[in-house]
């Protein structure tokens, strides 16, 4: 049945579910569970459910029909056994081929910023369309990111104006890096250099196969916790981080001094009532607002180091 009442304010159950995220290595089965909800409480659960991360979690929508179904992938039974104890809904195991097979299902192919095309792992470009400059070839598998979220495609948007003024040689980092769409996208804009992190193993191989894909020679992508990464001493001329505004806040600070001096920032992953608070974040850090970009609920914003 859908939901017709908000999510459960108790936070007992989540610290218990959020205690049982490991993720499995590889395995041929994984655990899934599902529920339906009511659309106008969507925002309440992504908040609720953030801490299984963007690469186990997804809201389908159903145009229309007043209700959305949450899908989470969080990578052992007894964790699926225990969102399904606390929130309701199925715990169930699943097949990863069939997982895969789905995620990566021909897409409609994309333009973005003019010089930007995404097409999937088996697709062509239509020949009645005029070939873009930059064709990505993108498979997610399990890894968020293939061009059609918002998020994605403002963040895509950005960076290619941005690329425009770079100075050669420029390098870029891409937190919470995903299928590796974005630091893919930044090496074929010109950058001499591509860090990527990304949390999840599952995403972590997802973005080295489209990074091979590609032909990409200079991007790096690393497994590591952003809440737990320190920059070093690089810094970067651009640098996108396209994650729960949560984790935005933070690690601000980490975020902040991996930025060039009159370098950019990306952020994106924001929900438009979290974007204030966002935006002090980063402002009580030096960085000073520039541009945003709002579509639907989401919001993307684009600040400058001082």
């Amino acid at each position: 049945m859908p939901q017709r009442s908000p999510p459960p304010r108790t936070n007992r159950g989540l610290e218990r579910a959020r205690s049982g995220i490991q993720p499995d290595p590889v395995a041929r089965k994984t655990w899934r569970w599902t529920r339906s909800a009511s659309a106008k409480h969507e925002d309440a659960w992504r908040e609720r459910l953030s801490f299984l991360g963007p690469a186990n979690f997804v809201v389908h929508a159903r145009p229309r029909s007043g209700v959305v179904r949450l899908e989470a992938y969080p990578g052992s039974a007894r964790t699926a056994r225990q969102l399904a104890e606390v929130f309701g809904g199925k715990a169930e195991p699943v097949d990863t081929a069939e997982i895969a097979a789905r995620a990566n299902a021909p897409r409609r192919p994309l333009r973005i910023a003019r010089i930007l095309g995404v097409i999937d792992t088996h697709g062509e470009w239509p020949e009645k369309l005029a070939q873009p400059r930059i064709l990505l070839r993108i498979g997610s598998a399990m890894a968020f990111g293939t061009g059609e979220h918002a998020t994605t495609s403002a963040c895509l948007r950005f960076l290619a104006e941005e690329a425009k003024g770079c100075d050669p040689g420029w390098n870029c980092l891409d937190l919470g890096t995903g299928s590796g769409i974005l630091a893919i996208a930044a090496e074929k804009l010109g950058a001499r250099k591509v860090s990527g992190l990304e949390y999840d193993p599952r995403a972590v191989r997802a973005a080295r196969a489209n990074v091979g894909r590609n032909s990409c020679h200079r991007v790096r992508i690393t497994e590591g916790d952003l809440l737990k990464w320190r920059p070093g001493r690089t810094q970067h001329r651009i640098v996108l981080a396209n994650v729960f505004s949560e984790i935005l806040r933070a690690a601000a600070p980490q975020i902040v001094r991996a930025v060039n001096p009159g370098g950019c920032l990306i952020l994106s992953g924001i929900l438009r009532p979290q974007e204030n608070e966002v935006l002090r974040t980063f402002r009580s850090r030096g960085m000073k607002f520039e541009q945003a970009a709002r579509r639907g609920k989401w919001v993307t914003l684009l600040l400058r180091a001082r």
